[in-house]
């Protein structure tokens, strides 16, 4: 029978894995979808909560992408919040509900991130609003107010 004594033991660090590498693969993704937008006008996503990513992957991420100068508030059915990065036509999106629990995540390679842009309906009701408004406004200013 061999003798396993002379067989080198190595004690590997038993600290714990904080980070799945997930970080720079997206990166290199963003740097693809940001190419195609530029040359093509198209926009694309990427849906961070359906990635198997750490502590160590967002801040990664994050440190890499920088802060932009743009910074949005969006309150519609829950708070959401839309951060421009460093890396112009890269945008952080993150939703949350009512408890402040964020529901969804998003990176958007984009000139101006879907939830910012007015859906034409709600521009048809903005028309209304203000032709209203222009109305109301010049009866007053002809002193035609009902009392």
């Amino acid at each position: 029978m061999n003798s396993l004594k002379g067989i080198p033991i190595i004690k590997l660090d038993a600290t714990p894995v904080m980070s799945h590498g997930n970080a720079l693969p997206l990166l290199h993704e963003i740097e693809v979808l940001l190419d195609q937008l530029i040359a093509t006008g198209k926009s694309g996503a990427i849906d961070l909560r359906s990635l198997p990513m750490l502590a160590d992957d967002y801040e990664k991420l994050k440190e890499i992408l920088g802060e932009g100068e743009v910074k949005a508030t969006v309150d519609a059915m829950g708070p959401s919040q839309v951060r421009e990065t460093a890396i112009h036509g890269v945008w952080w999106v993150t939703h949350f509900n009512s408890d402040a629990t964020v529901l969804a995540e998003f990176i958007e390679i984009t000139y101006i991130p879907e939830i910012l842009q007015t859906h034409p309906a709600d521009a048809r009701m903005g028309l209304e609003n203000l032709r209203s408004r222009l109305m109301s406004t010049s009866q007053v200013d002809k002193g035609e107010t009902d009392v």
